[in-house]
């Protein structure tokens, strides 16, 4: 059975230890916290998915260089391969990073891009990188940031929507993505996690989306499982980072269940195994033990990942 994660941030993979490495050379404020690794890792609900972007977003401050962002690619595909990975889709937004740190967003994308073929061909591991468009900064600055990675396109297999996802509609940043469409980058979508089906209607309507980061909350909306079935549009479902930000509230009864019984292609995934503490072949026998996902469940799953994935480039 083959094991791809087509939904991993790089910002919440970041290693703990390297953060706080980095955040004593440069006298971060983590480096003088009285418990900066729970100021890093959930170890539990956290009743919201604000809350649980504060963990992943407290680390990438502590990246001051290029050469910091080199590591940081390198580090994230050498624990993926470590885990057994045999594919990697790899994403983050160049324009978050450059918020949190004052790097020019080509040079964060040019470093990244290095420590992760570096990676990648010591590893064997073949890795695939996303551009995210942080919805946070709004539509007046889609433009701006799918131009960013239109000047780096050869790097990139995909473009993404992320951020407070209760926030700016996706509809506003529609030509943002047939921008990217038009330039030949497959397209996944944040939806379903903290809002419901309305959210990924609109990402499937309104950007075009070929897989939904999440999606879960689908399975409010009979009508948009069986669209996602029909359309083979995958759902790339992190199951302990649902249960991080309060989406499910148990493993038990998380909706992957749901959507599998409905036929919607689903793809387990670690959404920041940094932040939750995992490795996908963690979620993976999590799934089994604890969510009662069957053998033949897990197996097609494997499958759905395989075929959903968007390619190195």
């Amino acid at each position: 059975m083959l094991l791809i994660d087509l939904h991993r941030h790089l910002e919440g993979a970041l290693r703990v230890a390297t953060t706080l490495e980095l955040a004593h050379r440069y006298g971060h404020p983590l480096a003088t916290a009285a418990d900066p690794e729970a100021l890093l890792v959930a170890h539990g609900p956290l009743g919201g998915l604000v809350p649980y972007l504060e963990k992943v977003d407290a680390a990438p401050s502590a990246f001051r260089t290029p050469d910091d962002w080199q590591r940081a690619g390198r580090e994230a595909v050498l624990d993926a391969a470590a885990d057994g990975l045999d594919r990697l889709e790899l994403r983050f937004s160049p324009w978050f990073i450059r918020q949190e740190t004052g790097l020019a967003p080509e040079a964060v994308i040019d470093a990244v891009a290095d420590g992760v073929a570096a990676a990648s061909h010591e590893a064997g591991l073949p890795v695939g990188l996303i551009g995210i468009l942080l919805r946070d900064l709004g539509p007046a600055h889609g433009d701006a940031q799918v131009a960013t990675l239109l000047s780096r396109r050869g790097l990139f297999c995909a473009v993404d929507l992320a951020g407070n996802e209760a926030g700016v509609p996706a509809a506003e940043f529609a030509p943002a993505f047939r921008r990217a469409r038009d330039a030949g980058l497959h397209v996944t979508v944040h939806a379903g996690e903290a809002a419901g089906p309305a959210s990924v209607w609109a990402a499937v309507r309104e950007l075009g989306a070929e897989r939904i980061g999440h999606g879960v909350r689908s399975a409010e909306d009979p009508a948009l499982l069986d669209h996602l079935a029909a359309h083979g549009i995958a759902c790339e479902v992190a199951l302990t980072s649902n249960l991080h930000t309060s989406v499910a509230a148990s493993y038990a009864t998380h909706p992957v269940k749901r959507l599998l019984a409905a036929g919607v292609p689903v793809a387990l995934a670690t959404d920041d195994p940094r932040t939750s503490g995992i490795t996908l072949s963690g979620e993976y026998e999590t799934a089994r033990t604890e969510a009662g996902l069957s053998p033949a469940d897990l197996q097609r799953i494997a499958a759905d990942a395989a075929k959903a994935a968007f390619g190195t480039r």
